[in-house]
């Protein structure tokens, strides 16, 4: 009678424990030796996915954060890629993991700055939600592009991507499609219309692709003259 109880008690004892792992909580970012909280505006559209922006001023130094962050990604059971495999679209770091059962992806972008604190942007992009638009509303993006990510900002809107072919070759195809929605390009990389003003700047990505910023910013009227008598 007594293993019989014993055998009960070790079955329950698995049961609730994997029900404790089953509703285990969201994850919840956590970042060493933070010292200030970072306002970030605006709404994040990354490939069409709605993305919630954090960000935090840490005194550690980036590769200790990113290890940190690793540790904690995969004690949540989280999906981190090998370092080999993590999309780097910008010059600073980025580390992405996936919650394969929630379908919700989770971003650190870690930036150095010159006085030796380290800037930590957070995203987290519930990819179950779907895509909420399959371009930009910013200006038109290369075809082929990559990596599609919007921002809207009180004075202006931004996407960026990262392509595969040159410079030259996406400002030509600026000049055009922006030529046929009645910009002139004023300056180099830089068009405008009667209402706005767009923008054009580029970097190379860690892997050699082409990384194109796109700003567009609302152009305020001049005041009328008055009529000469």
């Amino acid at each position: 009678m007594k293993q019989v109880l014993q055998g009960l008690l070790a079955g329950v004892m698995v049961f609730l424990a994997g029900e404790a792992r089953a509703q285990r909580l969201p994850f919840t970012w956590d970042v060493p030796k933070v010292v200030a909280v970072v306002d970030v505006p605006g709404v994040i559209v990354s490939e069409g996915v709605p993305v919630r922006m954090s960000a935090v001023l840490s005194k550690e130094k980036p590769e200790v954060i990113g290890q940190h962050l690793v540790s904690r990604f995969q004690a949540w059971e989280l999906h981190v890629p090998k370092a080999s495999l993590q999309p780097q679209l910008l010059r600073e770091t980025m580390i992405t993991a996936l919650d394969t059962k929630q379908f919700i992806s989770y971003t650190a972008i870690l930036q150095a700055n010159p006085d030796g604190t380290t800037t930590v942007f957070m995203g987290e992009a519930n990819l179950g939600q779907g895509r909420l638009q399959p371009q930009s509303t910013v200006a038109p993006v290369f075809p082929g592009a990559t990596d599609v990510l919007n921002a809207e900002l009180e004075s202006s809107r931004t996407v960026t991507y990262s392509v595969s072919v040159g410079q030259s070759e996406v400002e030509a195809f600026y000049r055009t499609e922006l030529g046929k929605a009645g910009f002139l390009e004023e300056e180099p990389r830089l068009f405008r219309s009667p209402n706005d003003e767009i923008k054009l700047s580029f970097s190379s990505t860690k892997e050699g692709r082409l990384a194109v910023v796109v700003v567009r910013r609302t152009v305020a009227q001049a005041p009328a003259s008055p009529a000469a008598d």
